[in-house]
């Protein structure tokens, strides 16, 4: 769970916020925005969310509690950030990097102390791709989960965090590739 980083400022983007533009990797039927132009026009994301894989994620700098920002993702026409998968947790945990402590709530959550671990979609928790760290010596439920410095933190849900949301990319079409003529290829 726990990265390394040069510098804060290595994953600020140029607006000064906690968001980084990082791309897709995954697949072939999309163009990856140039370097320096995040809302590059064959983006399949709204204007200011970050493309990574098949998927479109926006951290907010708005505070509200956890079902705030459910609603509030929900508005978004989208779902609370899903940490699921190996890349996911490679692209989301540098986001919590902050030098203000500013966190952000996941869509992870349980209904009690001693319950299971679950996404907001019902899907089980994996302890193997990150540790929940549970503060035991307070008597306030810690029922969500909120990333913050590249780690995962049990939180009250009433607390005021950032929210942080994810949505499926659009499809892209590619209009023509550059160089085809050099390959000796012919149009689409």
């Amino acid at each position: 769970m726990q990265a390394k980083f040069s510098s804060t400022r290595d994953m600020l983007d140029a607006d000064g916020d906690t968001t980084m533009s990082l791309h897709s990797r995954t697949s072939t039927t999309t163009q990856r925005p140039e370097p320096g132009h995040p809302e590059h026009r064959c983006s399949p994301c709204p204007e200011k969310w970050k493309w990574y894989g098949d998927k479109c994620y926006q951290f907010y700098k708005e505070s509200k509690s956890w079902q705030g920002c459910e609603y509030f993702c929900i508005a978004e026409n989208s779902t609370m950030l899903k940490i699921n998968t190996q890349e996911v947790l490679e692209f989301a945990m540098p986001q919590s990097y902050s030098e203000f402590f500013y966190s952000y709530w996941t869509g992870l959550s349980r209904s009690g102390i001693g319950k299971a671990w679950l996404w907001m979609d019902g899907a089980p928790y994996s302890s193997e791709l990150f540790e929940i760290i549970i503060d035991i010596t307070s008597l306030r439920n810690r029922d969500c989960v909120t990333i913050l410095n590249g780690k995962a933190f049990s939180k009250d849900c009433r607390e005021l965090r950032r929210c942080a949301c994810e949505r499926t990319a659009a499809a892209v079409r590619l209009q023509r590739l550059q160089g085809l003529s050099e390959l000796g290829g012919g149009r689409w």
